[in-house]
Formats: structure tokens, sequence, C-alpha cells
């Protein structure tokens, strides 16, 4: 039994695929607490899935019912579920940027909405997370003005920037392994030591069974059916 409710809870989960997603989910089941890290192994041809959407609320389910600390999505206010998201770090697959607002502005941007820190403090952090990932300052000028390698690094930033207690890892190191593998998994863990939640998502074979990772439980989609691996004790 856990003290806390878990932070994210699958309970048979339907989702139809859509012009958006190259598959649905079906029938899937999951629960992170505390501390724990689900890597899922997604196929290539598949890499569109309404997965980590779904752990944001963003799209409803069919069936089932997905909860975030306790609560379903579905049951909060539109003010309430947007306070939650405040609480989530996420890295996109697409990266996600508004292409309107520097880089810099975009990773402080949730911080500054969603929070009363002081301007300082969150540079502060925001800085630290850079020199970890590689990064010599937060990078300024427009996303499409940035190298593609160092707007991934940013993206790391913005995801773990806040102390979030849920992160999302869409492919996180898909192009710059060998810059990004060591610093991240350090930073996840971290994360999990102060009790953030991860789900990181991978296509490569190899990343998913690296033991460096330290996954609490891996998974494999297998077209639209989530099926776990294997845990570790």
């Amino acid at each position: 039994m856990h003290a806390f409710p878990a932070i994210l809870e699958f309970s048979e989960v339907t989702i139809e695929s859509s012009p958006h997603y190259e598959t649905g989910l079906w029938n899937s089941s999951f629960e992170l607490n505390q501390g724990e890290l689900l890597l899922v192994r997604i196929e290539r041809e598949n890499e569109r899935l309404p997965l980590a959407d779904a752990t944001e609320g963003l799209v409803p389910p069919m069936q089932g019912s997905v909860m975030f600390l306790g609560e379903d999505w579905q049951g909060m206010s539109a003010d309430h579920a947007a306070a939650q998201r405040g609480t989530i770090g996420r890295l996109f697959d697409d990266e996600g940027w508004i292409g309107d607002l520097d880089v810099d502005q975009n990773i402080l941007l949730a911080q500054r909405h969603h929070t009363q820190r002081s301007e300082g403090d969150i540079l502060e952090e925001a800085l630290k997370f850079a020199r970890m990932f590689g990064l010599p300052g937060l990078p300024r000028g427009r996303p499409g003005s940035v190298r593609r390698w160092d707007l991934r690094k940013a993206a790391c930033v913005r995801a773990f920037l806040g102390q979030p207690a849920f992160i999302i890892l869409e492919q996180p190191v898909r192009g710059v392994y060998a810059d990004l593998m060591a610093p991240l998994v350090n930073a996840v863990q971290s994360a999990r030591q102060r009790g953030a939640a991860v789900l990181w998502t991978v296509t490569d074979p190899h990343i998913w069974s690296n033991p460096a990772i330290h996954a609490t439980t891996r998974a494999r989609m297998f077209g639209s059916q989530l099926q776990t691996v294997e845990e570790e004790s």
C-alpha cells in the first residue's frame, strides 16, 4: 500500500486512433507512484500515440479513466486541470515550441504562468539545468534559428524546470544520444529521488533495454495494446 495516491493511473483506457494519432490505445491499465519510471518501447511506424496526451487529460478516453494525483481528469474544471498540468514537465517528441517566442522565453513560460516564483529564482534554476545538459546558457532567438541539438537540450531544461510531480519524455535522446543520455539519466534519477514519476517513450531497442535507466517497469506497444514486459524489484 502507498501512503499517497498514485501520481498517474490508467484504468482500462481505450482511445480510438484519429488523423492526429497513427494508432489508438486499447484497454490499457497501469499505475505510476512516486519515484517510479515506466519505459515504453513503441514501433517506428506507430510513433504518434495518444498515450502522452492522455496522461495530461488532453484527449478523453472512450472507455476507462485516467487519474492524476487521485483525480479523474474528466471530472476536473478547466481551471483546475490547467493548474494540475502546471505540475507536469514534458519533452514533446516534436519539442512543441511556440514559434513567435524566443527559446529562453519558451523555457520559462510555464513557470511564469503557473507559479508565484520570482523571475530570479526561475532563471537561476533554468541556468542550472542548462549547464547540466551542456548548454552555456538559455538559447536565445526563435526556435527556427537555434541548432536542432541545442533545441533538444533546451527541451530537457523546460521538462525538468520547477520540480514537476510527473515528467513525460517522448523519445528525448533521438538524434542526440551521445550528448544527452548521461545528463538525462542523472536528471531523471534526481527527480525520482524527490518523488517524481516519469513516463519515457523510445523507439530504439538499445535504449529501452539500457540498464542505466533503472526503469521500474518496461512495457511495449503491440499495435494499440500496452503490454508490460519486465518489472525490476
